[in-house]
């Protein structure tokens, strides 16, 4: 075995063009297929940040049975005792820091504009450390618990600013009529319509306030990245069966994983084309290649070589090639993301999506693997037809062919 990987490899500079143009052609498809995998990795990890650290957490836990169901009246499953669980969520491995949450619907008012809005009460101290995707235009985070802070959409159908006075009115959970008035601290663009256009945030103890109750009505959770949502989870189950939690991509369905299984979807495509496009070349160069050595082959079938230990010697010099030509297209590649592409693609907004993204190429260990293999593979299979071909054919018509 170790004479024929000798001679296969002894073979590959016997032609340095045509091996060249094999190289190349392998090296071009691994280099698209490593970049375009990077760029969609990429694409797939800025979604997920801004999901995770612009709004959702790593996930969110409700009382059992809350989460997914339209409530008459859903002040009556909150969580009363909030210190409590919050304990018991800290107490879980890899439960960095807990959220505490109250939403509800209220009218915001400034002049004679009043409009609907879905608010949150929040713990600003927390939450300003974790989420820093909110994307401030103008102000800055709450500071004080008569802060308010606004969607972007919202504050410009308002007419409001930083500074502004905006009255909220809302019901109580007893049925009666709340209002208070909040100074704007802040205007915020985190690029997903739905949020910038209706929503907006205030201290949650003054959103108690307002409903005239002490409940929180979930908590956003901050995992350590090591620990899964599964194995969370899985504890949260054992010591707190009145609640369950959700993963952010869950809760975010419609923008997170919806773009993210589209573009999963879309690689397995376009990898596809990349590897056929990869298999035609090679297919098409050993073809030209193997006519040029068809009276090499016939001299050593008439000096005694059989056709299996051709196959052997011609199969292992498509996979060096596969090879050499994978890690050459790995190697351009990483060059192409270390200066050309080192500060970023910039791209428009994606679907359901209203702010720009710069994306960085972030190529992984296994995309390198997967861009060496797949090329190799590719090449292999592309040179069987021409081998089989080549080696079909009788001695005297091999030895006329030179």
């Amino acid at each position: 075995m170790n004479q024929i990987l000798w001679l296969a490899w002894r073979n590959l500079f016997r032609n340095p063009r045509r091996t060249l143009a094999s190289l190349l052609t392998v090296a071009l498809g691994a280099c698209g297929l490593l970049i375009y995998q990077g760029f969609n990795t990429g694409i797939m990890n800025q979604y997920r940040e801004n999901t995770i650290h612009g709004y959702y957490g790593y996930g969110w836990v409700f009382p059992r049975g809350y989460y997914g169901k339209v409530q008459e009246k859903p002040w009556t499953s909150w969580m009363s005792s909030s210190s409590e669980v919050e304990s018991q969520l800290k107490s879980i491995e890899g439960v960095r820091e807990v959220f505490p949450r109250l939403r509800f619907y209220s009218f915001l008012i400034k002049g004679g504009i009043t409009l609907g809005g879905k608010g949150e009460g929040i713990n600003p101290l927390r939450e300003s450390k974790f989420f820093n995707q909110m994307n401030f235009i103008e102000g800055h985070e709450i500071r004080d618990p008569n802060d308010i802070i606004i969607g972007r959409g919202l504050a410009e159908s308002l007419g409001v600013k930083v500074g502004d006075l905006v009255t909220l009115m809302t019901q109580t959970i007893r049925g009666q009529l709340n209002g208070i008035d909040l100074n704007v601290a802040g205007v915020f663009h985190m690029g997903i319509k739905e949020i910038d256009d209706q929503f907006f945030r205030i201290p949650i103890q003054t959103a108690q306030q307002l409903l005239d109750t002490t409940s929180t009505e979930l908590f956003s959770i901050d995992l350590d990245p090591k620990v899964s949502w599964a194995s969370f989870q899985n504890h949260l189950d054992k010591i707190a069966p009145t609640l369950e939690g959700f993963s952010f991509n869950v809760l975010d369905k419609v923008y997170y994983q919806n773009s993210v299984d589209f573009l999963e979807a879309q690689f397995s495509f376009i990898r596809a084309i990349i590897l056929l496009i990869i298999a035609l070349g090679i297919f098409n160069t050993i073809a030209v290649g193997l006519l040029e050595r068809a009276g090499e082959v016939g001299a050593l079938r008439a000096n005694g070589e059989s056709r299996a230990r051709l196959w052997k010697i011609m199969g292992i010099e498509s996979i060096l090639i596969g090879l050499l030509g994978g890690f050459l297209g790995v190697t351009i590649a990483l060059a192409i993301n270390k200066t050309l592409l080192a500060k970023g693609i910039p791209m428009p907004p994606g679907p359901g999506i209203t702010r720009h993204y710069l994306i960085l190429l972030e190529i992984e260990s296994h995309h390198m693997v997967q861009s060496v293999i797949l090329p190799m593979v590719a090449t292999f299979l592309a040179s069987l037809w021409p081998v089989r071909q080549l080696l079909k054919k009788s001695i005297p018509d091999l030895l006329r062919s030179t």
